[in-house]
This record gives C-alpha cells, sequence and structure tokens, in this order.
C-alpha cells in the first residue's frame, strides 16, 4: 500500500484527532474518509452537482436544505 506523508498544522491535527476520537477511529481512516468524501464531491462537480446539508424531520421523513458546501 502506498504511504504519503503530511505536514499539518497545528489546529488541522487537533481537528484531526478530535474526529477520529470522536468516531473511534484512527487518524489514517479519518483521512480516508475525508479523502472519500472529497472523491464524491469532485465527481458530482463535475455532473453540475454540488454538496448540501440538509435536516432530515424524523417523523415525515422529509428533508430540508439547510446549506451547501462550497469550496471543495
Amino acid at each position: 500500500m502506498p504511504r504519503l506523508t503530511l505536514d499539518l498544522s497545528d489546529e488541522v491535527n487537533k481537528e484531526l484527532d478530535r474526529i477520529a476520537k470522536a468516531n473511534c477511529i484512527s487518524k489514517a481512516e479519518a483521512m480516508r474518509r475525508a479523502f472519500a468524501l472529497l472523491a464524491v464531491a469532485e465527481s458530482e462537480k463535475k455532473r453540475g452537482n454540488s454538496l448540501g446539508i440538509v435536516r432530515e424531520d424524523p417523523n415525515s421523513h422529509h428533508l430540508e436544505a439547510l446549506g451547501r458546501v462550497v469550496g471543495v
């Protein structure tokens, strides 16, 4: 498996640690998931779509759009 060495700012490293601990995963797994999300964003951008933030009503299962993720 190929390896990659990254230099992270203290802020990014702390956030990566926090996310990994909150999800009971390794920092490497958190980075893999981040890359997977970036790949989805890139694929959808090519199709003219974008990623969004939605909230689901637990009773009706209706989705309410709260915002769009930009810059990815």
